[in-house]
């Protein structure tokens, strides 16, 4: 493409905007109405783009993407059933704040609203996507498109991350039009007030138990450094957030449980007089759920720190709000604490005592399937779960030893998002391990995807939970309803052959104990395993 105000098509102006903004990846399907977007992506060598089998396979690939780089996850997509094939992902997008970019076409620009039956109309296609987005934009005149995109990248940058969508009527990106360049890479997250951060300080330094509940935003922001240095300054300890998990080693004595395991931190919740909660919006999933029923004394003190204003005190009233990055946050509360050896009177023994805690329902089975996962694994493996019954286990109980490591759909629990979610982490990551861990209704919801892993030769493992059942279902209907059930079980297909029909390696029949060898195999394979695991797990919940 050429530089400077030379006359250019929409869609060339729009990949142009990507790559100063620094994207390298794009994942989606070309449609009737998207094609100038693709002849300008197929003209350049700096983007690569992913092709999905589905939309929705796309969109759950640039979350997954996103998650484990960091970096934004972009998608392609047509006009009208395309475009809202992505709205499922994107709830779990937003949901998670993960910076997610959809850019779909529109029907011709002196055709949106009017409702005449266009090829692959929605009328008002935008307005689909301002309940499951941070923004949602609709391009108004073609030269608008290249600062449409940059203003997106900017609002990724400055606020709390999550997806965006932009709508570019057909006509537009078609169209030959001049405009100037733009550079990207601009926008940076808002500092700490200091004389808050000063109070901050002063009320974690005079406490007696201070806690550190770190969510999502420590990781956001990349500030487990300071969250570490911190929580050892004070000899706080730290609870994660399932989104927050990672943010300090799961084998560091100071850790102490993942939020919604009531049995592990509810105790210790309550026995703290000072707590900072970082980077967690304490979702009423994870706090007000099937196991922890969170409350704070009005003895103790909560102080939020958080980028987005909208969510303190919405669901639990802090004595101190503070609005800001979370790194900048953690690293003026540990300068203006200075050096110094922290004064605790937590009993570590007895805290660490309640780590392991757990219900009857944590039999030898699940727990010598999540060690022989944790133990054939490299530390830095990417795990990504979907929703099944060891993967509500694991939600709290698999050891994450490093940021970015475990992908949890844990604001919508979608089904069929671990497939997808697993090949764009192995596109973002492909120096790392890539596991996908799903059942056999996950799978099926996404087992399309197989054929993207199979044609770019990811080396991804996917290991399905097969109980011919959507099993945690089957469990809410016997314990709900007088042990009655129905309409939970499966017809499966032999899941090893169908992965060979792909063109991917299969393999089942074998037990835990089978497990390591296959596992370490298919990581040192030259494209995607399907591994079959025969077992019924009960999920943890207590009703």
């Amino acid at each position: 493409m050429t530089a400077g105000r030379a006359a250019r098509t929409g869609g060339e102006w729009l990949v142009d905007a990507l790559r100063a903004e620094g994207v390298r990846h794009v994942f989606g399907i070309p449609g009737v109405h998207n094609l100038a977007i693709y002849d300008a992506l197929l003209r350049q060598s700096e983007i690569t783009h992913v092709l999905a089998r589905h939309e929705a396979g796309a969109a759950f690939m640039a979350d997954g993407y996103a998650r484990a780089s960091g970096a934004p996850g972009v998608v392609v997509v047509t006009t009208g059933p395309g475009a809202t094939n992505t709205l499922t992902p994107l709830v779990e997008s937003y949901a998670g704040s993960m910076p997610v970019l959809v850019v779909m076409s529109d029907i011709a620009s002196h055709l949106v609203g009017r409702d005449v039956g266009a090829l692959h109309e929605v009328p008002n296609q935008i307005e689909c996507f301002k309940p499951v987005t941070r923004w949602a934009e609709a391009v108004t005149e073609s030269a608008a498109i290249p600062t449409t995109v940059h203003g997106a990248f900017d609002l990724l940058r400055t606020g709390r991350p999550g997806p965006i969508a932009i709508s570019i009527p057909n006509d537009f990106l078609t169209a030959r039009f001049e405009t100037s360049p733009q550079s990207g890479g601009h926008g940076r997250r808002p500092p700490c007030h200091v004389d808050e951060i000063r109070e901050v300080a002063s009320r974690l330094g005079g406490a007696s138990k201070p806690l550190v509940i770190a969510g999502g935003g420590v990781i956001a922001a990349g500030a487990e450094g300071e969250l570490s240095l911190l929580a050892r300054r004070l000899g706080a300890p730290v609870i994660t957030s399932v989104m927050g998990r990672g943010a300090i080693s799961e084998r560091d004595p100071l850790w102490h449980g993942v939020l919604p395991n009531s049995r592990a931190t509810e105790a210790v919740i309550k026995a703290a007089d000072v707590i900072l909660a970082v980077g967690c919006r304490f979702a009423h999933r994870s706090t007000q759920g099937l196991l922890l029923n969170l409350s704070f004394d009005p003895s103790q003190t909560l102080i939020h720190l958080d980028l987005d204003p909208t969510i303190i005190g919405r669901l639990f009233k802090p004595q101190l709000p503070i609005v800001g990055d979370a790194k900048d946050g953690l690293a003026r509360i540990l300068q203006e604490l200075g050096p110094g050896t922290a004064r605790t009177a937590w009993d570590h023994p007895w805290r660490q005592g309640l780590r392991s805690a757990a219900n009857s329902r944590y039999t030898a089975q699940i727990a010598g399937l999540i060690e022989t996962l944790r133990a054939v694994l490299p530390d830095d493996t990417i795990v990504v779960n979907d929703q099944t019954g060891i993967n509500y286990w694991m939600e709290w109980r698999f050891p994450v030893l490093l940021p970015r490591t475990f992908l949890y759909p844990v604001g919508s629990a979608t089904l069929g998002y671990a497939v997808p979610a697993a090949i764009g982490a192995k596109i973002a990551r492909p120096d790392r391990p890539v596991i996908c861990v799903v059942g056999d209704g996950g799978f099926m919801y996404s087992v399309n995807e197989l054929a993207t892993a199979v044609k770019y030769r990811l080396p991804v493992v996917f290991l399905v939970m097969n109980d011919d059942r959507y099993g945690a279902i089957k469990w809410l209907q016997q314990t709900l309803f007088e042990g009655r059930w129905g309409e939970a079980d499966l017809a499966n297909p032999d899941f090893p052959a169908l992965a060979r029909a792909f063109g991917a390696r299969g393999e089942g029949g074998g037990g835990v104990e089978a497990l390591a060898p296959a596992i370490g195999e298919a990581l040192a394979a030259d494209g995607p395993t399907v591994l079959e695991l025969r077992m019924t797990i009960d999920p943890p919940w207590e009703l």
